[in-house]
């Protein structure tokens, strides 16, 4: 199946933001086709959450909730975002302010690594190769 393009995705997800009452800007404009996306979702309590694309479990795709439940500190955030940009130089960056509280896509999320241990801990014990 084709992958849309991260431009496309960047663009539609600020224009889906702001038909729902919310504000979405691009804070870093990466490759237009083979760039990756990290979302920057702030809550209007002042909490920071970053959110990534992942592969969920049942193989299909979302989000992961980065560095657990909201960066109570908005530069321990934005660290984190510059962090991500000096490893992907393809990387777009998207600033949200959605109009309700939570995760503004309709898109599955993985509350973080936590959620996916379980997971890895299963396959690794399937394709661990046995001792003799």
């Amino acid at each position: 199946m084709p992958r849309l393009t991260a431009g496309l995705r960047a663009r539609a997800i600020l224009r889906l933001i702001e038909t729902r009452g919310g504000f979405g800007a691009v804070v870093r404009r990466g490759d237009e086709t083979a760039g990756d996306l990290l979302l920057r979702v702030r809550a209007p309590d002042g909490t920071v959450d970053l959110y990534a694309p992942a592969t969920l479990p049942d193989g299909t795709a979302g989000w992961m909730r980065m560095g657990g439940p909201g960066y109570a500190d908005a530069a321990a955030a934005d660290a984190a975002v510059d962090r991500a940009m000096t490893r992907d130089s393809d990387l777009w960056v998207l600033d949200l302010e959605p109009a309700a509280p939570g995760f503004p896509l309709d898109d599955p999320v993985l509350d973080g690594p936590a959620e996916v241990a379980p997971t890895v801990a299963a396959a690794e014990a399937l394709f661990r190769p046995k001792r003799a």
